[in-house]
């Protein structure tokens, strides 16, 4: 008979009886085991049994599914594997499927399977890496994210039980990879210290996890564990962080001031089309003008960003910091991280030429599978001091031993400093106490220093922790210390909410939060958008708050996520400042314009301005009404040129010309846009509500067009 630890009996309470023999059968080459799944060789946390606990209660969609946020070094892995058991009790002879995003992780649970569970060697498959095990002859397979996401879902269908377990799984979210989130699974459980993606749904409305596909097919976050409550928790190493200001040299300055100039003219470009430079990505695959600004705008922040990791002064402090902890009584692991694996290799040989006694390895996805896995195990096991690595061992590999981290350039993402914080924030496997240290190295005076804007680093990793120092170039002379970081954040909404009274201004008062990233417009007809150009059906006289404000109808504006405070940005004296004007009653819900519509209505009941029941598609065109020479019709043709529809002379569309401009001047002062459906009736939008224009049977008439046939696209 097996020994069983408390926590094993106490967490799935099994009797002593039932646990006899009934899991002792021996696992067949060639077909997947029947029993009990058990584990072995460690014991959860009280924190984790809960992890575990709460996982098995699941999420409003039912039990045994849910996402686990658990901050790096908290033992993910191995609550997985709790969850697996407490899973093949309740199912016996369930299946399971392991999808992480590396070769190197997949190893790694690998390892773990077989050091802490009964699965027999021969049992345990893997899909990906070169390798194409089925769940017909395995009892659980270790699966590579980007093989799993075309098979895994075929393979599922073999299984009569299976569980689902997908680490660092906001990678699953990605379009390219999100399909293996269709797997076949009754038990489903995501695993990652930093879930969230920065996505939006289809309207351009931000998503939370559990909103997204990731937490909609796994199941929402059931349990967190932060670093914050790892601190709390006792959880962590005596640790503190060092953050690093370098300087640009002379020609480096010179070059970034000169990108800079050139991104904060492409956004004013943006600007100037009613576009946040949030937005550009997205839309640089348009094919007009506002395409090619968005693409200059992401190719030159792109350029300006590598500038910034390439600084030559990251190399020469990181060489510093080595140097000095390799001095030691004790010498320390050192693990460093870069962003572009050109500048990761010239450190390396940096350090090895500068540092002949130091045993130092480097890792990078250009190398070769088994140089990759031997530096890793040579700076796991101790044979050598320290490890260069780009990206890859920021999530997922367990390098426990890591005393110094040194991030010598990473992206201005949260998420990434808290991955690689816990890269070295780990506990140590001896009994002696272990000391960590982790140092950001950042470029003063630029973008970099962004990342301090975004997060409270004190509250964040405790009073005290954080040690703030700035670089000169002159290599003769030591580190200075700062009072501070070089940014701080900006009062959150909760806060700011607080300030507020937890109540709507009576008229717009200044907004001191962080920008919402929740964007939106309104037009001079009181319209609402949101980021994907979709219309608002509840805009709450948003139009009325904006003007308090601007001044004057339309512009763009914000809604906080919690409160939905609606903030608008001024410009005064050249000075730009934040108001919050209103709060909305209920959260915006996007109207979903289309084929749907009346058919059967009486067109000439309607007048201009009418309520409009009928189809809202733009199936004959989007038109524009300018006031130029007493009102003219507007059209786009491709490459940005503009022509004006004929409405002189007796032909059909030059009379439907007029009739559109008659039907304007009763409704409106001011020009806007107005629609086309494939009924010929012409409609625009107040309020977000359809509204009737004018019947034009067979269309407008322009000069490019090549017969009297001809309509508009």
């Amino acid at each position: 008979m097996r020994d069983y630890p408390v926590w094993y009996s106490r967490i799935f309470a099994v009797d002593p009886a039932r646990r006899m023999g009934s899991n002792d059968s021996t696992v067949k080459s060639g077909s997947p085991s029947t029993d009990h799944l058990k584990v072995r060789g460690f014991e959860l946390a009280p924190w984790q049994e809960k992890a575990v606990d709460a996982w098995c209660r699941g999420d409003p969609y039912g039990p045994f599914r849910g996402t686990l946020e658990v901050f790096t070094g908290g033992g993910k892995t191995l609550i997985a594997l709790s969850c697996i058991a407490r899973a093949a009790h309740r199912t016996p002879g369930l299946q399971f499927a392991v999808v992480v995003p590396t070769e190197a992780l997949a190893r790694q649970w690998r390892d773990q399977v077989l050091r802490h569970t009964d699965v027999n060697p021969r049992s345990l498959g893997q899909l990906g890496g070169g390798k194409r095990d089925s769940l017909r002859s395995k009892r659980a397979l270790i699966c590579v994210l980007n093989t799993a996401a075309t098979q895994l879902p075929k393979l599922a269908e073999a299984s009569e039980h299976l569980m689902l377990v997908v680490d660092e799984c906001h990678r699953a979210g990605a379009p390219t990879f999100s399909r293996v989130l269709s797997t076949k699974a009754e038990y489903r459980l995501g695993l990652s210290a930093t879930p969230d993606r920065e996505e939006l749904d289809d309207h351009g409305e931000p998503l939370s996890y559990d909103e997204h596909a990731l937490g909609q097919k796994l199941g929402a976050v059931v349990y967190r564990f932060s670093l914050r409550d790892a601190r709390e928790a006792g959880w962590l190493p005596d640790y503190a962080i060092h953050h690093h200001g370098v300087q640009l040299l002379e020609d480096e300055r010179a070059k970034y001031e000169s990108l800079s100039r050139r991104v904060d003219e492409l956004a004013d470009a943006l600007g100037r089309f009613g576009v946040d430079t949030s937005r550009a990505r997205s839309l640089s695959a348009r094919s007009d003008d506002l395409g090619t600004t968005a693409q200059a705008y992401v190719a030159a922040t792109s350029s300006r960003k590598d500038l910034l990791y390439r600084a030559k002064e990251r190399a020469r402090i990181a060489l510093r910091i080595v140097a000095n902890a390799a001095g030691r009584k004790i010498r320390p692991r050192i693990l460093l991280f870069h962003e572009r694996i050109e500048e990761a290799q010239a450190l390396y040989e940096a350090l090895v030429a500068a540092c002949p006694n130091l045993g130092i390895t480097i890792e990078h996805s250009r190398l070769p599978t088994s140089q990759r896995e031997s530096a890793v195990t040579s700076f796991r096991e101790g044979s050598a001091d320290v490890l260069v690595s780009v990206k890859s061992l920021i999530e997922g590999i367990d390098v426990p031993e890591a005393d110094v981290g040194i991030s010598v350039a990473s992206s201005s993402s949260v998420r990434q400093r808290i991955q690689s914080l816990g890269r070295v924030l780990r506990r140590g496997r001896s009994k002696a106490p272990k000391h960590a240290e982790m140092h950001l190295v950042y470029v003063a005076a630029s973008v970099d220093e962004v990342i301090y804007s975004k997060e409270d680093w004190a509250d964040l990793t405790g009073p005290g922790a954080n040690h703030y120092w700035i670089w000169s170039v002159d290599a003769s002379l030591d580190a200075e210390p700062r009072p501070g970081p070089p940014q701080t954040p900006a009062p959150t909404e909760e806060q700011e909410w607080e300030r507020l009274g937890r109540a709507a201004p009576i008229e717009p008062v200044p907004y001191f939060g962080a920008l919402p990233a929740r964007e939106y417009s309104v037009d001079t007809r009181g319209t609402v958008r949101n980021a994907q150009d979709e219309i608002i059906a509840n805009p709450q006289d948003v139009a009325g708050m904006v003007r308090s404000v601007r001044g004057e109808p339309g512009g763009r504006f914000y809604v906080t996520p919690a409160h939905h405070i609606v903030v608008v940005r001024k410009v005064e004296d050249g000075r730009s400042s934040l108001y919050a004007a209103g709060i909305l009653r209920e959260p915006f819900a996007a109207r979903r314009l289309g084929g749907e519509g009346l058919t059967d209505f009486a067109v000439a009941d309607l007048r201009p301005g009418s309520a409009y029941p009928g189809p809202t598609t733009k199936t004959r065109g989007t038109f524009f009404l300018r006031q130029k020479g007493g009102g003219r019709i507007e059209r786009k043709l491709r490459g940005g040129i503009r022509e004006f529809a004929l409405d002189e002379g007796d032909a059909p569309p030059c009379a439907n010309a007029r009739r559109i401009l008659e039907a304007w001047k009763n409704v409106s002062s001011a020009g806007f846009t107005f629609f086309v459906n494939d009924r010929w009736h012409a409609w625009y939008l107040e309020a977000g509500e359809p509204r009737f224009l004018a019947a034009i049977e067979g269309g407008l008439r322009f000069s490019s067009d090549e017969s009297s046939d001809s309509r508009s696209e």
